[in-house]
């Protein structure tokens, strides 16, 4: 065999292992209930029927509908847990463009410890990346579009760049098709392309045509949500609004409430961001942007770009979750591979792809012993579902103040009020008007969850609420922290016991 094959054989044995620790480190999936957003999602995908003013039909998300077909073929295989599925096909795929992107940036070395970090970053349970997130979802699609854009400057045939360019922009677009802030993907590849023709390493006639079907891949999965928003009915103003625009309104909810939650949160992801090496990375290749640029340039240009990108979406989040931290892994990844190539600060970024491994592992370890222990939110919330579900009759509904979509899910109940998250109801609900309609009204569900005081974010400083459910329903019991409401005139069996620390073991 030839020295080129050998590295090859190689090449591929490491890649392969390098996925297979990626899915084992997937492995808090098996063990862990649905997280909010997983159950938000899910539920959301069951009922989904859409209006003119709501694209999901009666429950309310903000976020694209791509994301939600990705859970309607997820369900349609095997239940709420399915989705699951799409975080461990992602990741491997991460894994393998990760390889590919970054051998064509520096070689085999640079493209070994790059994948080394991606799977070290992805492993980090701290952010989720096995639950099936909007961002778990969407960043692998953006390293894939990195990769192909890559790629696509590589080839030599014209038909295989086009098809490549086709490819990494439609990646792009269907990562803004699973969270509207992954825009990085597309933005990677247009500066890409356009340092390229300022250094005269491309013609114009070169770039035209890249640029073209880039675009044209970009407009396919549009195409198709607006295709399928004009057949259901719904307006493109419907899509925006949903989309876009209420991120914008919440983020002024977010600002102008009581901060001290979010920036308690922004002390966390920064700590975080160090700890697990992701900061650390990014910063060696910032201090070796000099040697980075003279092998580089476009490749360097295009990861700043990205970097500014993923860091200014991550401020206008405005509520700071850890999993806003896995946008800036397909940067952080790049980033390796370019200080590699620029030949300077090499032995210390081998030390903090080492320090993200091992940071990964000790916080897995340190996860699984809050799950083993029954110590999390999501298994509590899980437990009071469940317990309500136990003693429900199958017609009931149910209602969590203010807002906890895995405690509906766990229920099996459905819920008569909207918003299944509080980030919507304080946005859209702000003085809980719809929520004392539905809890006065004909309909007004059996069951209330309180999972936190009725005055949370000063919501109810009127105390309307509070005096409408003294009214209307009896406190007939408590589950993992969590009050549990039946309305006035019900008889129900009483609430079972729960071992809140009990682990979490089974999936259904």
């Amino acid at each position: 065999m030839s020295g080129t094959g050998r590295h090859r054989h190689a090449d591929r044995y490491f890649v392969l292992g390098a996925v297979a620790a990626c899915l084992l480190l997937y492995v808090p999936a098996l063990v862990t209930p649905l997280l909010p957003d997983e159950a938000g999602y899910w539920l959301v995908a069951r009922s989904w029927d859409p209006e003119p003013d709501n694209m999901f039909g009666f429950y309310w998300a903000d976020r694209p509908p791509m994301l939600i077909w990705m859970y309607q073929a997820a369900d349609v295989i095997g239940g709420p847990y399915a989705p699951r599925l799409w975080p461990a096909v992602l990741g491997a795929l991460t894994v393998v463009a990760t390889f590919r992107a970054t051998m064509l940036i520096g070689g085999p070395i640079a493209a070994r410890w790059s994948t080394v970090a991606a799977v070290a970053l992805l492993g980090n349970p701290a952010w989720y990346a096995w639950a099936a997130k909007a961002e778990s979802l969407g960043v692998p699609l953006v390293m894939v579009s990195c990769w192909l854009s890559l790629e696509a400057l590589q080839r030599r045939q014209d038909w295989a760049r086009l098809a490549l360019a086709v490819g990494a922009g439609a990646a792009g677009m269907l990562a803004l098709g699973m969270k509207q802030n992954l825009a990085s993907g597309l933005v990677f590849g247009a500066v890409l392309l356009a340092v390229s023709v300022l250094r005269r390493q491309l013609r114009l006639r070169e770039v035209a045509l890249l640029a073209g079907a880039a675009i044209t891949g970009a407009m396919l999965p549009l195409v198709v949500v607006l295709v399928w928003a004009e057949v259901n009915g719904v307006r493109i103003s419907t899509l925006w609004e949903m989309i876009y625009g209420f991120r914008s309104d919440a983020f002024g909810v977010i600002t102008r409430g009581d901060l001290s939650a979010p920036l308690e949160r922004v002390f966390h992801l920064v700590t975080l961001c160090l700890a697990s090496g992701l900061a650390l990375l990014v910063g060696l290749f910032l201090a070796s942007l000099r040697h980075a640029l003279v092998v580089r340039p476009a490749v360097v240009a295009a990861v700043l770009a990205m970097i500014l990108v993923d860091v200014t979406g991550i401020v206008l989040g405005g509520s700071y979750w850890m999993p806003y931290l896995l946008a800036l892994i397909p940067a952080a990844v790049l980033s390796t591979a370019l200080v590699v190539a620029g030949g300077a600060l090499v032995p210390p970024m081998r030390v903090v792809v080492a320090f993200a491994a091992g940071s990964s592992l000790v916080l897995l370890a340190h996860f699984g012993f809050i799950h083993v222990t029954g110590r999390s939110y999501a298994t509590w919330a899980t437990y009071r579902g469940e317990a309500v579900g136990e003693v429900a009759q199958p017609d009931d509904s149910i209602l969590v103040l203010y807002g906890s979509p895995e405690v509906v899910r766990a229920s099996g109940l459905d819920s008569p009020y909207p918003y299944l998250w509080s980030l919507p109801i304080r946005t859209l609900d702000p003085h809980l008007a719809q929520m004392r309609t539905t809890i006065q009204g004909p309909d007004a569900p059996e069951w209330i969850v309180q999972r936190s005081g009725l005055n949370r974010w000063s919501i109810d400083s009127d105390h309307r609420l509070r005096d409408l459910l003294h009214r209307r329903y009896d406190a007939v019991g408590a589950v993992c922290g969590g009050r549990i409401w039946l309305l006035k005139g019900e008889s129900r069996p009483e609430l079972p016991p729960v071992d809140c620390g009990r682990p979490f073991r089974q999936i259904g």
